[in-house]
């Protein structure tokens, strides 16, 4: 009988132990989750800063300075249809130091597309061509995409001149 409650004692405090361990580790991952979350938001916080606030159209700012920064989709317009749907989503990124990101999902047929590369800007010519480095489409990869781009407060609309899929519009809320 003895034997028994020294083993139930031992067992007893042997959970005890276990079950301060397990506590604590959770704890301690619950502390980093909110350390990485943090550290997340504040480096979300630095991009957008590096990147560039919002900036309202000037005469005598350059295409570039106004380019430069986190853009939301609008729309998406062919030929005067919305093959991406009345409420594409997407997104495009521009840094100062002439690269891009852009992202779109359709909201209707036509299939989702992503690409990246380098931009160059023309002031006098009011246009950016948009080196494709890589994208969904493997046909585009190397190909230049000129587009002519205006600014009405904080929205960006680039036309594509006419091409073998016809006019393409996309038009961007500036996001940052």
């Amino acid at each position: 009988m003895v034997w028994c409650e020294v083993a139930n004692a031992d067992y007893s405090g042997q959970l005890h132990r276990e079950s301060t361990v397990r506590i604590e580790q959770m704890h301690a991952m619950k502390e980093r989750a909110r350390t990485v979350a943090t550290a997340g938001s504040l480096l979300a916080i630095l991009m957008a800063a590096t990147i560039g606030g919002t900036r309202a159209q000037t005469a005598g700012t350059s295409i570039k300075d106004q380019l430069v920064g986190y853009w939301k989709l609008v729309s998406v317009t062919i030929n005067d249809s919305t093959p991406y749907g009345d409420n594409p989503q997407g997104s495009m990124l521009v840094d100062v130091n002439g690269h891009y990101s852009v992202i779109v999902l359709s909201d209707g047929g036509a299939r989702n597309i992503s690409y990246f590369g380098t931009y160059t800007v023309n002031d006098a010519d009011k246009t950016v061509t948009m080196h494709i480095d890589g994208s969904t489409r493997a046909r585009a990869d190397g190909r230049d995409q000129k587009r002519l781009v205006t600014f009405n407060g904080d929205e960006l609309i680039e036309d594509t001149p006419p091409g073998r899929r016809g006019s393409i519009k996309m038009t961007w809320r500036r996001a940052n």
